[in-house]
Order: structure tokens, then sequence, then C-alpha cells
């Protein structure tokens, strides 16, 4: 189950009565919000020439990104990591108990996937543990 905070549940409301798209999760850093859409509330979500990701923008004074949700764990870290190509998703037991997920893309587009000081790792992890039983 998702957890959200009075300030997540604000935007989430915001964005809702606005584009009338019902987010299925937001999460906050310092630098930008991600909405995670249901399937097919992409392009509703951003809207026409992306008006309601301007005007969000611009309300939170904040970069805004939207994920579309899959049900499997390949493809919602598909969608995580677009625009670069996920060529394999390989699964095993970590260390410390946990489960490792290691993704394979392209060695040239390594640092995109990965984001600026690994932005896009932690957000990967993040989102994956609040919607598949992983830790």
């Amino acid at each position: 189950m998702v957890k959200l905070t009075a300030e997540q549940l604000q935007l989430i409301s915001w964005l809702e009565q606005n584009s009338g798209v019902q987010p299925l999760d937001a999460v906050d850093s310092p630098e930008s919000v991600v909405f995670v859409v249901r399937q097919g509330d992409l392009g509703k979500a951003i809207g026409k020439d992306g008006l309601m990701l301007h005007k969000l923008e611009k309300k939170i004074g904040k970069r805004v990104e939207f994920v579309e949700y899959n049900e499997s764990l390949e493809g919602f870290l598909g969608n995580l990591f677009k625009p670069v190509a996920i060529e394999q998703v390989q699964m095993s037991a970590a260390a410390n108990g946990g489960q490792a997920i290691m993704l394979k893309v392209d060695f040239k587009n390594k640092g995109l996937a990965i984001g600026k000081g690994g932005s896009k790792i932690k957000r990967a992890r993040e989102l994956a543990k609040r919607h598949f039983a992983i830790e």
C-alpha cells in the first residue's frame, strides 16, 4: 500500500481537479515531483502541448515528471527510465537478504539512466518499493 503525505495529497488533488487524471502516486524530492499515472492517462496528464505539465511546474516551482504505471515490474522500470531503453532486467537475491535488480542499458546511455548524482536510480528504487514487493 502506498502512503502519501499531506503535501503529496494536495498535489494529487490539484492534478485531478485540473486534468481529470487520478494519479496513483506522487513522490516529492527537493528538485522535482514524480507522478505515477494509470496506463493510458499519460497524454491527458501532460496536457495538450504540455499545458498541464507547465501549469503544475509553475504552481509548485519544481520540475514535474509523469510515469505511466505498468503491472509488471519490467514494464514499470522501462517506463521509469524512458527515454533510455532497458535491454534486460535481472533479479537476484542480495547479500542483505533482500532483492537486487540489475538493469542492462546500452553503454552510451549509462549516464542518462543513472541521472545526476544517481537521481534516477534513487527514484526508481523508491517507486519500485512502493508499488511492488521489493526490499
